[in-house]
Protein backbone atom coordinates (compact mmCIF):
# COMPACT_ATOMS: atom_id res chain seq x y z
CA UNK A 1 0.00 0.00 0.00
CA UNK A 2 1.07 3.92 -0.54
CA UNK A 3 2.46 5.68 2.24
CA UNK A 4 -0.62 7.99 3.25
CA UNK A 5 0.28 11.37 4.43
CA UNK A 6 -1.57 13.38 7.01
CA UNK A 7 -0.50 16.93 6.46
CA UNK A 8 -2.64 18.18 9.41
CA UNK A 9 -3.82 16.69 12.74
CA UNK A 10 -3.57 17.90 16.27
CA UNK A 11 -2.24 14.78 18.47
CA UNK A 12 -1.24 17.36 21.18
CA UNK A 13 -4.88 18.11 21.72
CA UNK A 14 -6.20 17.26 25.25
CA UNK A 15 -8.54 14.77 23.32
CA UNK A 16 -5.57 12.27 22.90
CA UNK A 17 -4.19 12.75 26.33
CA UNK A 18 -1.91 9.94 27.34
CA UNK A 19 -3.48 8.17 24.18
CA UNK A 20 -0.71 9.74 21.65
CA UNK A 21 1.48 6.69 20.92
CA UNK A 22 -1.63 4.42 20.38
CA UNK A 23 -3.19 7.04 18.21
CA UNK A 24 0.15 7.16 16.02
CA UNK A 25 0.50 3.21 15.88
CA UNK A 26 -3.79 2.99 14.43
CA UNK A 27 -2.36 5.62 12.21
CA UNK A 28 0.55 3.53 11.14
CA UNK A 29 -1.54 0.19 10.83
CA UNK A 30 -3.74 2.15 8.37
CA UNK A 31 -0.96 2.97 6.01
CA UNK A 32 -0.75 6.69 7.17
CA UNK A 33 3.28 6.64 7.55
CA UNK A 34 3.58 10.40 8.19
CA UNK A 35 1.72 12.87 9.63
CA UNK A 36 1.98 16.90 10.44
CA UNK A 37 1.50 17.75 13.77
CA UNK A 38 1.04 21.82 14.38
CA UNK A 39 1.10 23.89 17.24
CA UNK A 40 -1.35 26.74 17.81
CA UNK A 41 -0.20 28.11 20.74
CA UNK A 42 3.18 28.13 22.72
CA UNK A 43 2.63 24.90 24.68
CA UNK A 44 0.86 22.82 22.06
CA UNK A 45 4.39 23.94 20.02
CA UNK A 46 6.47 22.52 22.35
CA UNK A 47 4.18 19.31 22.56
CA UNK A 48 4.23 19.10 18.96
CA UNK A 49 8.16 19.03 19.23
CA UNK A 50 8.02 16.67 21.98
CA UNK A 51 5.52 14.29 19.34
CA UNK A 52 8.29 14.46 16.60
CA UNK A 53 11.02 13.53 18.52
CA UNK A 54 9.01 10.49 19.72
CA UNK A 55 7.72 8.78 16.95
CA UNK A 56 9.03 8.70 13.84
CA UNK A 57 6.81 9.89 10.40
CA UNK A 58 5.40 12.81 12.93
CA UNK A 59 6.81 15.97 11.97
CA UNK A 60 5.97 19.12 13.86
CA UNK A 61 4.79 22.54 13.33
CA UNK A 62 4.85 25.75 15.09
CA UNK A 63 3.17 28.33 14.77
CA UNK A 64 -0.05 31.01 16.52
CA UNK A 65 -3.58 30.13 15.42
CA UNK A 66 -5.47 33.32 14.91
CA UNK A 67 -7.50 33.17 17.67
CA UNK A 68 -4.14 33.81 20.07
CA UNK A 69 -3.56 36.49 18.23
CA UNK A 70 -4.53 39.43 20.75
CA UNK A 71 -2.35 37.40 22.90
CA UNK A 72 0.56 36.99 20.87
CA UNK A 73 3.99 39.48 22.38
CA UNK A 74 7.46 40.34 20.86
CA UNK A 75 8.70 37.42 22.90
CA UNK A 76 6.33 34.88 22.00
CA UNK A 77 7.21 35.51 18.14
CA UNK A 78 11.14 35.67 19.01
CA UNK A 79 10.67 32.45 20.72
CA UNK A 80 8.66 31.02 17.71
CA UNK A 81 11.09 31.98 15.33
CA UNK A 82 13.55 30.09 17.34
CA UNK A 83 11.63 27.02 17.41
CA UNK A 84 11.11 27.61 13.49
CA UNK A 85 15.14 27.35 12.83
CA UNK A 86 15.26 24.63 14.43
CA UNK A 87 16.08 21.96 11.16
CA UNK A 88 13.31 19.69 12.82
CA UNK A 89 10.47 21.77 12.76
CA UNK A 90 9.29 21.49 8.98
CA UNK A 91 6.36 24.24 8.82
CA UNK A 92 5.40 27.48 10.34
CA UNK A 93 1.87 26.68 11.40
CA UNK A 94 -1.06 26.84 11.98
CA UNK A 95 -1.50 30.27 11.11
CA UNK A 96 -3.88 32.74 9.34
CA UNK A 97 -6.90 34.38 9.34
CA UNK A 98 -10.48 33.65 10.97
CA UNK A 99 -12.99 35.84 10.45
CA UNK A 100 -16.28 33.65 11.20
CA UNK A 101 -15.32 33.55 15.00
CA UNK A 102 -13.37 36.53 15.27
CA UNK A 103 -11.85 35.37 18.72
CA UNK A 104 -9.40 38.11 18.28
CA UNK A 105 -9.99 41.07 16.53
CA UNK A 106 -9.28 41.51 12.73
CA UNK A 107 -6.35 43.66 13.56
CA UNK A 108 -4.91 41.77 15.61
CA UNK A 109 -4.76 38.85 13.61
CA UNK A 110 -3.55 40.51 10.76
CA UNK A 111 -0.82 41.80 12.16
CA UNK A 112 0.71 38.17 13.59
CA UNK A 113 0.22 36.88 10.37
CA UNK A 114 2.61 38.92 8.66
CA UNK A 115 4.67 38.29 11.84
CA UNK A 116 4.92 34.75 11.08
CA UNK A 117 4.74 34.78 7.46
CA UNK A 118 7.86 36.55 7.93
CA UNK A 119 9.42 33.88 10.07
CA UNK A 120 8.33 31.71 7.62
CA UNK A 121 10.29 33.78 4.64
CA UNK A 122 13.61 34.12 7.36
CA UNK A 123 13.88 30.59 8.21
CA UNK A 124 13.42 28.90 4.85
CA UNK A 125 10.09 27.03 5.75
CA UNK A 126 6.25 26.59 4.37
CA UNK A 127 3.17 27.57 5.98
CA UNK A 128 0.21 26.16 6.87
CA UNK A 129 -2.69 28.28 6.42
CA UNK A 130 -6.12 28.53 8.34
CA UNK A 131 -8.86 30.71 6.09
CA UNK A 132 -12.34 30.44 7.62
CA UNK A 133 -14.18 33.52 6.76
CA UNK A 134 -11.32 35.15 5.32
CA UNK A 135 -10.37 33.02 1.92
CA UNK A 136 -10.68 36.47 0.16
CA UNK A 137 -9.54 38.18 2.91
CA UNK A 138 -6.02 36.43 3.15
CA UNK A 139 -5.05 36.55 -0.52
CA UNK A 140 -2.94 39.85 -0.49
CA UNK A 141 -0.81 38.58 2.26
CA UNK A 142 -0.21 35.37 0.87
CA UNK A 143 0.58 37.03 -2.62
CA UNK A 144 3.10 38.99 -0.62
CA UNK A 145 4.45 35.89 1.32
CA UNK A 146 4.51 33.78 -2.21
CA UNK A 147 6.75 36.54 -3.45
CA UNK A 148 9.50 36.36 -0.78
CA UNK A 149 9.18 33.39 -0.43
CA UNK A 150 12.68 31.21 -1.22
CA UNK A 151 10.82 27.44 -1.90
CA UNK A 152 9.27 28.27 -4.84
CA UNK A 153 12.77 28.87 -6.46
CA UNK A 154 13.22 25.25 -4.93
CA UNK A 155 10.45 23.95 -6.99
CA UNK A 156 8.75 23.83 -3.42
CA UNK A 157 4.93 25.05 -3.01
CA UNK A 158 5.51 27.84 -0.51
CA UNK A 159 2.27 26.06 1.72
CA UNK A 160 -0.73 24.32 2.44
CA UNK A 161 -3.93 26.01 2.42
CA UNK A 162 -5.40 23.54 5.50
CA UNK A 163 -8.40 22.59 5.13
CA UNK A 164 -9.86 25.23 2.97
CA UNK A 165 -13.33 25.95 2.99
CA UNK A 166 -13.82 28.11 0.04
CA UNK A 167 -14.74 28.07 -3.25
CA UNK A 168 -13.33 26.78 -6.59
CA UNK A 169 -11.99 30.48 -8.21
CA UNK A 170 -10.90 30.86 -4.85
CA UNK A 171 -9.01 27.42 -4.28
CA UNK A 172 -7.63 28.29 -8.11
CA UNK A 173 -6.11 31.67 -7.06
CA UNK A 174 -4.36 30.01 -4.63
CA UNK A 175 -3.10 27.36 -6.97
CA UNK A 176 -1.71 29.83 -8.96
CA UNK A 177 0.08 31.52 -6.45
CA UNK A 178 1.66 27.96 -5.87
CA UNK A 179 -0.31 26.91 -2.48
CA UNK A 180 -1.18 23.54 -2.28
CA UNK A 181 -4.97 22.75 -1.77
CA UNK A 182 -5.83 20.23 1.56
CA UNK A 183 -8.90 18.45 1.60
CA UNK A 184 -10.07 17.21 5.05
CA UNK A 185 -12.18 14.16 5.62
CA UNK A 186 -14.83 16.56 4.89
CA UNK A 187 -14.63 15.45 1.55
CA UNK A 188 -16.85 12.65 2.12
CA UNK A 189 -19.75 14.44 3.52
CA UNK A 190 -22.39 14.20 1.38
CA UNK A 191 -23.76 17.83 1.63
CA UNK A 192 -20.26 19.43 1.10
CA UNK A 193 -20.75 20.64 -2.77
CA UNK A 194 -17.88 22.88 -2.75
CA UNK A 195 -15.14 20.34 -1.18
CA UNK A 196 -15.84 17.65 -3.22
CA UNK A 197 -15.79 19.77 -6.40
CA UNK A 198 -12.33 20.78 -5.41
CA UNK A 199 -11.35 17.35 -4.96
CA UNK A 200 -12.57 16.41 -8.65
CA UNK A 201 -11.46 19.15 -10.43
CA UNK A 202 -8.19 20.88 -9.20
CA UNK A 203 -5.26 19.31 -10.50
CA UNK A 204 -4.07 16.37 -8.79
CA UNK A 205 -0.56 17.96 -8.26
CA UNK A 206 -2.31 20.69 -6.20
CA UNK A 207 -4.10 18.43 -3.80
CA UNK A 208 -2.90 17.00 -0.29
CA UNK A 209 -5.26 15.44 2.44
CA UNK A 210 -5.61 15.85 5.78
CA UNK A 211 -7.63 14.96 8.71
CA UNK A 212 -7.23 18.36 11.26
CA UNK A 213 -7.71 15.58 14.18
CA UNK A 214 -8.87 15.33 16.47
CA UNK A 215 -11.71 17.24 14.68
CA UNK A 216 -13.89 16.85 11.54
CA UNK A 217 -14.07 12.75 10.92
CA UNK A 218 -15.38 11.64 8.02
CA UNK A 219 -18.74 10.55 7.29
CA UNK A 220 -18.63 6.93 8.39
CA UNK A 221 -17.16 8.55 12.12
CA UNK A 222 -19.61 11.66 12.33
CA UNK A 223 -20.01 12.56 16.23
CA UNK A 224 -17.01 10.97 17.32
CA UNK A 225 -13.17 11.59 17.86
CA UNK A 226 -11.36 12.07 14.38
CA UNK A 227 -7.79 10.07 14.13
CA UNK A 228 -5.03 10.27 11.72
CA UNK A 229 -5.87 6.23 11.01
CA UNK A 230 -8.82 7.96 9.42
CA UNK A 231 -7.30 9.70 6.55
CA UNK A 232 -7.93 6.89 4.23
CA UNK A 233 -11.46 8.09 4.22
CA UNK A 234 -10.58 10.90 2.60
CA UNK A 235 -8.45 9.47 -0.39
CA UNK A 236 -11.17 7.17 -0.79
CA UNK A 237 -12.98 9.66 -1.32
CA UNK A 238 -11.18 11.77 -3.69
CA UNK A 239 -10.23 8.98 -5.60
CA UNK A 240 -13.75 7.89 -6.05
CA UNK A 241 -14.61 11.56 -7.48
CA UNK A 242 -11.48 11.46 -9.99
CA UNK A 243 -11.99 8.39 -11.55
CA UNK A 244 -8.87 7.32 -10.35
CA UNK A 245 -7.75 4.28 -8.23
CA UNK A 246 -6.81 4.41 -4.04
CA UNK A 247 -3.10 4.34 -4.54
CA UNK A 248 -2.92 6.97 -7.74
CA UNK A 249 -4.27 9.49 -5.51
CA UNK A 250 -2.43 8.49 -2.30
CA UNK A 251 1.05 8.43 -4.22
CA UNK A 252 0.44 11.84 -6.07
CA UNK A 253 -0.63 13.16 -2.27
CA UNK A 254 1.85 11.99 -0.60
CA UNK A 255 4.68 12.87 -3.09
CA UNK A 256 3.19 16.84 -2.56
CA UNK A 257 3.40 16.84 0.94
CA UNK A 258 6.93 15.36 1.01
CA UNK A 259 7.90 17.79 -1.51
CA UNK A 260 6.63 20.51 0.38
CA UNK A 261 7.84 19.40 3.70
CA UNK A 262 11.17 18.34 2.70
CA UNK A 263 10.89 15.17 4.78
CA UNK A 264 11.57 11.48 4.07
CA UNK A 265 8.25 9.39 3.97
CA UNK A 266 8.23 6.14 5.69
CA UNK A 267 7.57 2.91 4.20
CA UNK A 268 3.94 2.09 4.64
CA UNK A 269 3.88 -1.24 6.27
CA UNK A 270 0.04 -1.51 6.99
CA UNK A 271 -2.73 -1.37 4.89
Amino acid sequence: MTALFDTHCHLQDPGFAGSESEAVGRANDAGVAAMLVCGWDGPSNTAALELGAAHRGVFPAVGFHPHEARTVTPAMLAELESLASLPEVVCVGEIGLDFFRDHSPQDDQRRILDAQLEIAVRTGKPVSVHSRGAEDAIFSHLEAYARQSPLPAEGRPPGVMHCFGGNFEQARRYTALGFAISLACTVTYPNNREGRLLAASLPLGSLVVETDSPYLPPQAFRGKRNEPMHLRHAVEAVAALRGLTFDEVAAATTATAARIFAVAVPVAVAA
